[in-house]
């Protein structure tokens, strides 16, 4: 049975996930225009705009449920990426040690010292804007994590007799690693993607905030806000509030869920430690 607080943060995290979702499949089946302008320049939120217009006369509902596609598009490919290069460095380093461990493990955790989105910012900088290019500048700083994580449960578990008779009957290292040893890490690797997609929401909308994320027109969250936030002294507070509003649900979602996950992991892995 999950304990009452995971089952909660699972539940919220998944209706708040869904929620965004939904705005964003709405956008696309009704065939609302995220591009179009008018001549109704900053306009409040009215029942002809629920969120009002931009600077432009642009739909700001249109333009937020429209950004979900590519702010948790280029947050996924940051996942993706790091998961795949962290987890499998950190599965060969934990498992031969020796000088490729210490190398390793040093450049990674010297990559660890630096604050993800500093990492991101000075990748973007170099390589522009792009779906692939801001996710690669953003998955970068994630890499240490999947690496730590992966790295300590090879260690803890390759000395393990089931191991060393995999070994004894001639199974190769290809066969050890990712069939026997990594199953063990995907608990944690699927609650830490959860809680990542969170973070690398801020961090994609870090970089739109700084002009360095995806390329205009393209709505994105973090863009729109960093464009609205010269109108608020002015009295226009909505093109930068909603655009707010969707980044914080976004990430209060991932990260109730990832919370949850991690516990229904965790006791889970208990229970099983007890009956053995």
């Amino acid at each position: 049975m999950w304990p009452k607080s995971s089952r909660s943060m699972v539940i919220a995290g998944t209706v708040i996930i869904v929620v965004v979702l939904a705005l964003d499949a709405y956008t696309h089946i009704v065939g609302l225009n995220p591009f179009a302008t008018s001549y109704q320049v900053l306009s409040p939120p009215s029942f002809a705009h629920v969120m009002g217009t931009d600077q432009i006369g642009r739909d700001i509902f249109s333009r937020v449920s429209f950004g979900t596609t590519f702010s948790l598009l280029v947050a996924f490919v940051s996942v993706i990426i790091s998961v795949g290069v962290g987890s499998v460095t950190g599965a060969f380093s934990g498992f031969f040690g020796g000088k490729i461990d210490r190398v390793t493990s040093l450049a990674f955790d010297a990559l660890y010292a630096l604050p993800p989105l500093i990492i991101a910012i000075l990748i973007a900088a170099m390589i522009g804007p792009g779906i692939v290019n801001t996710g690669l500048a953003i998955g970068i700083g994630y890499m240490p994590q999947y690496f730590r994580v992966v790295r300590g449960i090879i260690l803890s578990i390759k000395e393990r007799p089931f191991i060393e008779s995999t070994r004894a009957i001639g199974a190769g290292y290809g066969t050890l690693i990712f069939h026997h040893m990594i199953p063990y890490a995907i608990p944690s690797i699927i609650a830490l993607m959860t809680l990542n997609m969170g973070s690398g929401i801020v961090d994609v909308a870090g970089l739109g905030f700084l002009g360095l994320g995806l390329p205009p027109p393209t709505p994105e969250w973090g863009t729109d806000l960093g464009r609205g936030r010269d109108f608020i002294t002015s009295g226009a507070w909505w093109p930068s509030t909603f655009p707010g509003l969707m980044i914080v649900m976004s990430v209060l979602g991932f990260t109730l869920l990832g919370q949850g996950l991690d516990e229904v992991f965790r006791s889970a892995s208990t229970k099983q430690k007890e009956k053995f």
